[in-house]
């Protein structure tokens, strides 16, 4: 396992995560059914991506240099 990513992007920290919310909310007594912790998950994730494009605009905006790829040739 060499490729890393975002805990962000991992499933099982989704999933993590969702099981102590949902663990959590049935202390208190809050009932929260499967469905339920989908549409949050769905959310999440769409928070996520939403907040990477913005910081992708961002940076190209305020970038100072432009971008070369090593199979360019330049």
């Amino acid at each position: 396992m060499e490729q890393q990513k975002s805990p962000l992007k991992s499933l099982t920290v989704g999933g993590g995560l969702a099981a102590v919310i949902v663990g959590a909310g049935q202390l208190v007594g809050v009932a929260v059914t499967p469905a339920e912790i989908n549409e949050l998950f769905a959310a999440g994730v769409s928070i996520v991506t939403i907040v990477s494009g913005v910081v992708a605009i961002v940076g190209r905006i305020r970038a100072r240099s432009t971008i070369r790829l090593p199979w360019s040739g330049r």
